[in-house]
C-alpha cells in the first residue's frame, strides 16, 4: 500500500507512542492530522513532521468531550473529503488499589481509553468509508487480556477497548474499513506510574520494554505491507528478537 498523500489522523499525537507513530508516518510523506490537548506541543511536532515533507494540520481537542470532538470533525471536513487511517493513541493509566481510586479517576480512565476512541470512530466513519482501503488502529495493552492486581481501572478500560475494536472488526469485516487492536507490552515511555528515568534504570537491571520508535515503525510497516489483522500482539520479546534480525513486519 502506497502511503504517500494518505490522510492519517492521529489522536493523542503528543504522547510517547503517538509522537513516534507521527514521526514514522511522516517519513512516508502522508497528510497528517494531529489531534491532542496541548497546542504548544502539537505545533512543535508539526514543524518536525513538515521537515520530513509531510503536510500537517493540527487540532487542539479534548477527546473526552463530545462537543469538542464534533467541532474537530466539522473543521476536519473543511479540508479533507476522506480519512484513510485513524490511529487512537491517547491513553492514561490509573494504577491504584480499589480503595484508592477516586470516582473522577475511574471516569477519566474510561473516558480517555474507551469513550474517546468510540467517539472518534463513530464521527469519522463516514470519511473512512470514502477511502479505497481504510484502517482504524487503537493502541491497547496486554492488561486488556490478562488482568493484574492494583490495575482495576486501567484493566477495565483496556478490556473494554479490546472488546470495542474486535466487535467492530467483525461488524465491518466485509467493508473497506479494517479495524485492528494493537495489544502492546510495556513501552519505554513516561506512561504509567514510573518515569522514563525509572524505566531506563529498570531496563539496565533486565526489565524489557518495547522501543517506541521501533514499535511505530513496525506498525506503519504492517499498514504499508497490508499485514494488519483484527488483533496484533507486540511484546518486548519480539523487539529484542526481531529487531536484531532486521525484521519489522
Amino acid at each position: 500500500m502506497n502511503l504517500k498523500d494518505k490522510v492519517v489522523v492521529i489522536a493523542g499525537a503528543t504522547g510517547g507512542i503517538g509522537r513516534e507513530i507521527t514521526r514514522a508516518f511522516a517519513k512516508e510523506k502522508v497528510k497528517l492530522v494531529l489531534v491532542a490537548r496541548r497546542k504548544v506541543v502539537l505545533d512543535s511536532l508539526k514543524l518536525e513532521a513538515e521537515k520530513l515533507d509531510s503536510k500537517v494540520n493540527v487540532f487542539e481537542c479534548d477527546l473526552t468531550d463530545q462537543p469538542s470532538v464534533e467541532r474537530f470533525v466539522f473543521d476536519l471536513k473543511k479540508g479533507h473529503k476522506q480519512v484513510d487511517i485513524l490511529v487512537n493513541a491517547a491513553g492514561i493509566g490509573v494504577y491504584k488499589s480499589l480503595p484508592e481510586i477516586k470516582f473522577d479517576e475511574w471516569q477519566r480512565s474510561l473516558s480517555v481509553n474507551v469513550t474517546a476512541p468510540f467517539l472518534l470512530i463513530q464521527k469519522l466513519l463516514p470519511l473512512l468509508k470514502k477511502s479505497t482501503k481504510a484502517y482504524v488502529l487503537s493502541t491497547g495493552s496486554g492488561m486488556g487480556r490478562v488482568a493484574m492486581a492494583k490495575r482495576s481501572a486501567y484493566c477495565t478500560s483496556k478490556f473494554a477497548l479490546r472488546g470495542l475494536m474486535l466487535s467492530l472488526a467483525k461488524e465491518y469485516k466485509k467493508t473497506n474499513v479494517q479495524f485492528c487492536h494493537l495489544t502492546l507490552g510495556s513501552v519505554l515511555t513516561a506512561f504509567g506510574p514510573l518515569s522514563l528515568e525509572d524505566k531506563l534504570a529498570s531496563q539496565k537491571k533486565g526489565k524489557k520494554y518495547l522501543d517506541p520508535a521501533w514499535l511505530a515503525h513496525t506498525i506503519v510497516a504492517k499498514v504499508k505491507n497490508d499485514t494488519m489483522e483484527d488483533e496484533v500482539t507486540i511484546y518486548p520479546s519480539q523487539y529484542f528478537g526481531e529487531s536484531k534480525k532486521g525484521k519489522t513486519a
